[in-house]
């Protein structure tokens, strides 16, 4: 802990949905936030859309999981579909639904209590920017751009300036970047992000209208559009008037100077297929298809998250969501340190930890763009562009349609989401590996470093709640009620330091019984002597499949482990 006396505890830079989620989950651990943000005005561009099922389960722990969905107002029950076509007004070629096939449904309720839900970035920020409000040690300061950053011994000192060109200095313990992808802070560390081979360039144009006549009775969220004027992409903000239409432009010929209102407007009525479409065309804005992941998530006193950390593409949408979890998993470590309760080595997990899934990510989606082009996305073959519209083009059309099952991983990514598994001092082996989930289909587990898995309960009145809804804030202990001595012997370990723990029994006469006779204790692959233990973030720490060696003994080492790992050098300097 920091002997230096700061302003705050903790300074997030960026207040887009990563670093107001990092301000919250610091925030009700009662830690000393301050959160400062370049913008003055609310985001005017809606970006990213879906908020995956893990992150709705992070919503559902803070109690927010409907309000989501509520302020999103696309629910997923209509809103479920991806559908391809020509033009907006023409038959589709062909679609894939999430909701269409029962038994995956079913299957993944039995893998997560939630689902996708859709919310715009632009109405999801102002929500969080409310939620805020609520943790008394967070404040949020707007129109302060960071110009300098000094990292000592036992703090950071920012250097930052206001929109009158004020200039002042505030210091924090530690410092978090929520910048984006163009970090003001990666760049004052002097972090390098390489950027991936780009694979197109983009614009996106904003606009409202009613494009109602041509949907028909199709309610896809989003509409990809395959002809020789433009290849593209419509997505919905709201399922009425809110939308954007994304198309390729080539950078060697044109720039975005060359897209004023009136050809913007003329490109997205081509691709509805009515050049008298009413369109009220609102701003556009460019983008590439590449990724960008920093060689560090942290330097000293300061990490990165988010865009900051890992720029994706948005093919699968893992950008804002990678960067949600990267707050979770860095905010319950960060409490622990500044409480007393871990060593400040325990901070170096979160590089190693999330900058292998910011990896796997990136080469995944890589592998999304490249089967995009099958479906014509990005597709350079003019003579099947020129052919599809036309008489001859069924074949192209039939090509198209054959690809579009391809396209499943990046809309159905459960494996991706919950079965990755963290290798690090903050994980205690027992000698066994997760069984390897791949994209599409997540195959759940409780080894050590796994997403705890998810289980149906009932509690004594006959409430029903998931395994997920407990595994929020403190280490949590699972056992059966026969496993009364793992319990007694967390509680003692920990009452103490004042660790944050909670411990459940899970059976006949414990706290909570499985639905309809699950086996949860299959699932999490311990017997009845045995006990899981579950980090804040909800991954697996520990698992001792019975009590073989005396359960205190087996906590207290787990613990101190987990709390106080081998010192790494973090590397402290100035930037």
């Amino acid at each position: 802990m920091s002997t230096t006396r700061t302003d705050h505890e903790v300074v997030i830079v960026g207040g887009g949905p990563v670093g107001l989620m990092m301000a919250i989950e610091l925030g009700r651990r009662g830690v000393d936030v301050a959160v400062i943000e370049r913008r003055t005005t609310r985001l005017r561009h809606p970006r990213a859309i879906g908020l995956h099922a893990r992150t709705m389960e992070i919503m559902r722990q803070l109690g927010w999981a409907e309000d989501v969905r509520r302020v999103g107002n696309l629910p997923l029950e209509r809103w479920s579909s991806f559908g391809y076509m020509t033009r907006l007004n023409s038959p589709d070629i062909g679609s894939i639904d999430l909701m269409a096939d029962p038994d995956r449904v079913e299957r993944a309720y039995s893998e997560s209590p939630e689902m996708i839900a859709w919310c715009a970035q632009d109405v999801f920020e102002p929500f969080l920017v409310e939620k805020v409000g609520e943790f008394p040690s967070v404040g949020v300061t707007t129109g302060l751009r960071v110009t300098h950053l000094e990292q000592h011994e036992d703090h950071v000192v920012l250097t930052v300036e206001d929109e009158a060109g004020s200039v002042r200095q505030i210091s924090a313990e530690y410092v978090v970047g929520a910048d984006g992808a163009h970090s003001a802070v990666r760049g004052l560390l002097g972090i390098d992000a390489p950027v991936s081979p780009t694979k197109g360039h983009q614009l996106n144009a904003c606009f409202v209208g009613d494009l109602r006549p041509y949907l028909g009775d199709r309610n896809h969220i989003l509409w990809w559009v395959i002809n020789q004027d433009t290849t593209g992409a419509f997505l919905t903000y709201d399922g009425d008037r809110r939308w954007v239409y994304s198309w390729g432009y080539d950078p060697n010929r044109e720039s975005v100077a060359d897209y004023p209102p009136e050809r913007c407007t003329e490109v997205i009525r081509s691709a509805i297929g009515d050049a008298g479409a009413d369109v009220e065309f609102e701003r556009v804005f460019p983008w590439t298809i590449d990724a960008a992941i920093a060689d560090r998530f942290r330097s000293g006193r300061t990490f990165l998250i988010g865009d900051a950390a890992h720029r994706l593409p948005p093919s699968g949408g893992f950008g804002m969501n990678s960067g949600i979890q990267d707050a979770q998993n860095l905010a319950w470590k960060l409490a622990l340190v500044l409480r007393g309760h871990a060593e400040e080595c325990v901070l170096d997990t979160y590089d190693e930890e999330r900058r292998a899934v910011a990896w796997f990510n990136a080469d995944q989606i890589h592998r999304n763009v490249e089967a995009s082009a099958k479906v014509g996305w990005v597709m350079t073959d003019p003579d099947m562009l020129a052919r599809i519209e036309g008489p001859d083009g069924g074949p192209v059309r039939q090509q198209i349609a054959d690809a579009i099952p391809l396209q499943e991983d990046q809309y159905w990514s459960y494996g991706q989401q919950f079965g990755f598994v963290y290798e690090s001092a903050a994980v205690i082996g027992d000698g066994t590996a997760a069984p390897t989930s791949v994209v599409s289909d997540y195959v759940p587990s409780a080894a050590p470093g796994a997403h705890a898995p998810h289980v149906w309960l009932r509690d004594p009145e006959g409430n029903r709640l998931s395994t997920v809804d407990l595994l929020h804030t403190d280490f949590v202990l699972l056992t059966t009620p026969q496993g009364a001595e793992w319990r007694t012997a967390l509680e003692d370990l920990s009452a103490p330091r004042g660790l944050p723990t909670a411990g459940y029994a899970i059976g006949e006469g414990g706290d909570f019984v499985a639905e309809n006779g699950q086996d949860w204790l299959a699932r999490y692959g311990i017997e009845a002597s045995g006990a899981v233990l579950i980090r804040p973030d909800g991954h697996v720490c520990m698992r001792a499949t019975n009590v073989g060696t005396p359960a205190r003994e087996v906590l207290a080492q787990a613990l101190a482990k987990l709390l106080a790992g081998p010192v790494v050098n973090a590397g402290v300097g100035q930037a």
